[in-house]
């Protein structure tokens, strides 16, 4: 009796072990890098009011910055861009929590927040390669698929329909991560699509072309005729059982953090509706640019809906979204740069590294793990510190990130005020907050609810 006793106890955790095991086996690793705006000439005793890049009158090289807590501390500053420091802690951390991801994402913004006049082509052009450079560095032999960002130009944000300098300048730097028929496209317009295995498909998009202060495509219907080929490439990517991860730097909908739609209006409702009939294929979008925490759902056919001339916001709003279930979701992650433009009211951010999770079967995103780092107290030791801010199956109370899931989460947002208080700390990578107020509440939850532009003003006045 006791020899079947044990017996039974060996077989319960030979069983236990092998399903543990087996789910590791069916979880693969995603690091998503966006937003690094690492500054080449960031000066420890730097003045802030300079972005840390010339020393302040009262400090002179060689001085011991801690001695005077108003100048630029090496491991970074809030009203600055990323310090070398900084940038290289991030990356030993992320080789130390996963150096061996299934691949990275890196949706852009390389270049530091600066002039014009203090830039030119060949900085960005450096910047982009020193980026891609220190991802060879780090994680030797991982696939690497990019996207390019609003402030990965010169003039800053301006990126024309190629081919032209820029684009013919980043197909080369990213031709170690690219097949020869993505380059062809991104000499023309900065996109592509890569198959990441039998299965699974990368779709990386140029939605610079869509900002609204890049001034080169205003008069286009669809700049680089990236539109059309995005509806070929879901099509043929269903007709190949292929499931799609779409990545660019810039998302649509209305950003919280800097009280903006992203996209021009002529642009942002027929982006998204392209996504429409292909959320069947379609597993999330990841995007960066924001530096904020947050993410958006969308729907099948908002558009569908028949206007009536005699309503109003609210009407189409109320019409848009009565009887539809969200078909697709994206993902905003946060900066590593904890940058605070001076010259919008928002608030800084923390530094952010962000690893997402999914299943190698059905390729859903199944979680991602959110680390950040407490700049106050970095910049008080002189040291840097990374933690696990939080996870998000257990902050959004979801077994996985598809569409429907963080439907739920977003109710569940909706109507417990200690949630949204948490998620609007989070947006910020815990930085304080003065907390969120009524106006605050309404624009969060529209934002997340409703990316379209018709009937976004309705949605502030409904809830």
């Amino acid at each position: 009796m006791k020899f079947n006793y044990l017996l039974f106890i060996l077989l319960y955790i030979l069983i236990t072990s092998n399903t543990i095991l087996s789910q590791k086996l069916l979880n693969g690793n995603i690091w998503h890098i966006t937003d690094t705006h690492f500054d080449f000439s960031y000066q420890p005793g730097g003045d802030p009011d300079d972005m840390c890049r010339i020393y302040k009158s009262s400090h002179h090289k060689g001085e011991d910055h801690d001695k005077d807590t108003q100048s630029a501390s090496p491991v970074g500053n809030y009203r600055c861009d990323t310090s070398y420091q900084l940038l290289i802690s991030a990356f030993e951390e992320m080789a130390k929590i996963e150096p061996n991801p299934d691949f990275i994402i890196w949706t852009g913004d390389d270049v530091p927040h600066l002039d014009n006049s203090e830039l030119n082509q060949s900085l960005i052009i450096q910047s982009i390669v020193n980026m891609t450079d220190l991802i060879q560095y780090y994680f030797p032999g991982v696939r690497v698929f990019p996207s390019i960002g609003n402030h990965d130009s010169y003039p800053q944000h301006q990126i024309a329909v190629g081919p032209n300098w820029l684009l013919n300048q980043v197909a080369e730097i990213w031709s170690p991560f690219l097949s020869n028929d993505s380059l062809e496209t991104v000499k023309v317009g900065g996109y592509y699509s890569e198959l990441f295995e039998p299965g699974l498909r990368i779709v990386s998009l140029n939605t610079v072309f869509y900002y609204t202060q890049n001034k080169q495509c205003t008069n286009q219907s669809d700049p680089a005729g990236q539109l059309a080929w995005l509806n070929e490439t879901l099509s043929m990517a269903r007709q190949n059982q292929e499931k799609v991860l779409v990545i660019a730097h810039v998302a649509p909908g209305y950003c919280v953090k800097y009280s903006v739609f992203n996209f021009h209006f002529q642009f942002n409702d027929i982006y998204l509706e392209t996504f429409g009939n292909y959320s069947d294929i379609i597993i999330a979008h990841i995007y960066g640019h924001e530096h904020t925490d947050n993410y958006r759902l969308y729907y099948s056919q908002p558009s569908s809906v028949v206007i009536q001339p005699e309503w109003d916001e609210i009407d189409q709003f109320l019409a848009m979204t009565k009887q539809q279930m969200p078909s697709g979701v994206m993902f905003m992650s946060p900066s590593l740069t904890p940058y605070m433009d001076p010259y919008v009211p928002a608030l800084p951010n923390n530094p952010s590294l962000r690893m997402f999770q999914y299943n190698t079967t059905s390729y859903q995103l199944l979680d991602y793990l959110q680390f950040w780092s407490n700049l106050t107290d970095n910049i008080m030791t002189n040291q840097i510190n990374w933690m696990l801010e939080y996870k998000a199956k257990d902050f959004y109370h979801v077994e996985a990130l598809d569409p429907i899931s963080m439907y739920e989460a977003y109710l569940l947002i909706e109507n417990t005020e200690e949630m949204l208080d948490i998620y609007h700390y989070y947006n910020s990578v815990s930085y304080p907050t003065k907390g969120c107020d009524e106006i605050c509440r309404k624009i969060q939850l529209c934002s997340m609810r409703h990316p379209y532009s018709k009937g976004f003003e309705g949605c502030l006045v409904v809830l």
